[in-house]
C-alpha cells in the first residue's frame, strides 16, 4: 500500500505492509524532541492508523542516535495542557486504540520518550539506550499517565528513582523493572522488531483486538482519568509556577556556554 498523503513535518510514516504500519519520530537535530509540530504530527499518523482496517500493529521508532528526548525546551512555542490539547489527546489515543502498539527504542530515550513507553504493548530496544525522567530538575511533573504506570510496573521506590531523583538507567536495568519487553542487538534492530510485529501481525485481527481489550480493562478509566490528572497539574500548577521558565532559561544559558567552549576548541 501507498504511504498515505499526511500533512507531516517532523514524522515520517511507511506504507502499510503485511498489516504493519511504521511511524518514525524525524526531528533528528533535537534528538526528536516533542516540538509541538511533532506532537501533532504524531497524532495525526496515529489517528489515520488508528482508523484502518488493514493495520494491526503500529510501530514508532526514533531518526538518528535517539528514540525521544522528551519536551521541546528551545523551539517549544506555546505549551497546552487543556481538555482539547493535542498532547491530552495524544496520550487519550494511545491508551484507547485497538491496534497493538510496538516501541523501537533504538536510542536514549527522555522525558515524554520514557513516559509514554508503559502506554505501548511491547517495548524493544537497542542495548546502548538509557532512559531517565528529568521532571523535578526541570520544574515539570509526571506525564505520559507514568504517575500510574511507572509505581504499577516497577513499584513505587523503583518509580520514584525515575521521576523523583531523575536517576539514569541502562536498557538492560529498563528491561528488569519492566519498562522494555525485550533488549535486542543493535545490528539490524529496526528490522529485527520489524520481524516482531510481522509475526504479531499474522494473528487473528479479532483475537490480537479482544485479547489487549481483556488485557487493559481493568486500567482503562485509571489511565484516562491519571492523563487527565497530570495535563491539570501542568496547567494549572507548573506552567504559573514560573519554575519551567526559569529552567528553560537556564538550560538556554547552558547551551551557549557549551556553544562557546566548543568553539574556543
Amino acid at each position: 500500500m501507498s504511504i498515505p498523503n499526511l500533512p507531516l513535518k517532523f514524522v515520517a510514516v511507511s506504507p502499510i505492509q503485511n498489516g504493519v504500519f511504521l511511524i518514525t519520530l524525524n526531528k533528528p537535530q533535537t534528538g526528536n524532541s516533542m516540538h509541538p509540530r511533532l506532537t501533532q504530527d504524531l497524532l495525526t499518523s496515529l489517528q489515520w492508523a488508528d482508523q484502518q482496517s488493514s493495520i494491526r500493529v503500529i510501530v514508532v521508532t526514533g531518526a538518528g542516535k535517539f528514540f525521544c528526548t522528551g519536551m521541546e525546551l528551545v523551539e517549544r512555542g506555546p505549551m497546552a495542557f487543556g481538555p482539547d490539547s493535542t498532547f491530552r489527546a495524544l496520550n487519550r489515543l494511545l491508551i484507547l486504540t485497538d491496534k497493538i502498539l510496538i516501541a523501537a527504542v533504538n536510542g536514549p530515550a527522555v522525558g515524554y520518550g520514557v513516559t509514554s513507553l508503559g502506554l505501548f504493548d511491547l517495548v524493544y530496544s537497542v542495548p546502548d539506550a538509557y532512559f531517565f525522567t528529568p521532571f523535578v530538575k526541570w520544574g515539570m511533573t509526571t506525564e505520559g499517565c507514568s504517575s500510574i504506570t511507572f509505581p504499577r510496573m516497577m513499584g513505587h521506590q523503583k518509580a520514584a528513582l525515575l521521576c523523583l531523583a531523575g536517576d539514569r538507567i541502562d536498557a538492560n536495568e529498563a528491561s528488569g523493572l519492566g519498562l522494555v519487553s525485550k533488549v535486542l542487538p543493535n545490528d539490524g534492530f529496526l528490522n529485527s522488531v520489524l520481524g516482531i510485529a510481522n509475526n504479531v501481525a499474522k494473528s487473528s485481527p479479532g483475537s490480537l483486538a479482544t485479547t489487549k481489550r481483556l488485557m487493559k480493562t481493568m486500567s482503562v478509566q485509571d489511565l484516562l482519568d491519571a492523563n487527565d490528572r497530570e495535563c491539570e497539574a501542568f496547567e494549572k500548577e507548573r506552567i504559573p509556577s514560573g519554575d519551567l521558565e526559569l529552567a528553560i532559561k537556564t538550560f538556554a544559558e547552558e547551551q551557549k556556554e557549551k556553544q562557546k567552549a566548543k568553539s574556543k576548541l
